[in-house]
């Protein structure tokens, strides 16, 4: 059963639950009490006392949760706890990789691991309730968004890097609270994660619907090599300026700063 009830008031807002005071000590834990495979990360200099924004991150497909360890690097080090659930389809053909199914009832399952993520998270660790992210690369960008805008309310705001906007039923079931959640929706021309066609596609179908989505595309030095299907740094720094824009209540330019040194991140397996 999802544990989505526990992060929800009886009005159905965000929660307003408190943030723990007395958390166990968390740089001595690699894993949270949850009976899944999953990857935390604690920041750098943890200060039980400040509430931390946390990242659900959603691995991209024939991967895995370890890839966490190669994301926050390039997404922040001290800014946010995070936590990525282990997605619940086995990669055919390749061991220790794993993929986010795409039928309903894979979506559901989906739900139940990123919000019991989130109650482990808040359980144990010092948690702002209400800066609570969905982040992921390829198809946990696009589950990410389809758990984003299901569950507007309960999120702060997602990112979507070389995701296709979700294809699942009733993906805008939930359409008025939908067009409150913020967005960044990050694609490389060339990318067959998220093609060109896919793009605009998904410009044309989040503007006729009133969602709050913000587009960044990101250079590739060649538009047809392996390297549109990369995530590098870059785009790691402009979702960190996205999402602290949001925590700040600020407005960051999200126009990605290119250097010829941006380095693509290496995905990690068990």
């Amino acid at each position: 059963m999802s544990r989505l009830s526990m992060l929800l008031g009886a009005s159905g807002s965000k929660s307003s639950r408190s943030v723990p005071t007395t958390p166990r000590s968390p740089l001595a834990e690699q894993t949270m009490d949850i009976n899944f495979p999953h990857r935390l990360f604690v920041p750098e200099h943890y200060e039980p006392g400040y509430a931390y924004p946390l990242i659900v991150w959603l691995h991209s497909d024939a991967s895995s949760e370890m890839e966490l360890d190669n994301v926050m690097p390039g997404l922040s080090l001290r800014n946010y706890v995070a936590i990525a659930p282990r997605a619940n389809v086995k990669s055919r053909g390749v061991q220790h990789k794993f993929r986010w199914g795409t039928s309903t009832t894979d979506c559901a399952v989906a739900e139940d691991l990123v919000w019991d993520c989130v109650q482990a998270a808040m359980d144990s660790l010092s948690i702002h309730p209400d800066r609570i992210f969905l982040a992921g690369f390829g198809g946990g960008a696009t589950m990410a968004q389809w758990i984003g805008l299901k569950y507007a309310r309960q999120v702060a705001g997602v990112v979507s890097l070389s995701g296709e906007f979700p294809k699942t039923k009733c993906v805008l079931s939930n359409w008025k609270q939908a067009r409150d959640v913020n967005v960044l929706y990050g694609q490389r021309p060339g990318s067959t994660l998220c093609s060109d066609e896919e793009l605009y596609r998904t410009i044309k179908t989040t503007h006729q619907s009133g969602l709050n989505y913000q587009f960044v595309r990101f250079d590739s030095n060649d538009r047809f090599s392996s390297e549109a299907n990369e995530l590098n740094t870059t785009m790691l720094e402009v979702a960190n300026r996205f999402l602290m824009g949001i925590v700040t209540g600020s407005e960051i330019s999200l126009a990605p700063e290119i250097s010829c040194d941006s380095e693509c991140v290496e995905f990690g397996v068990n």
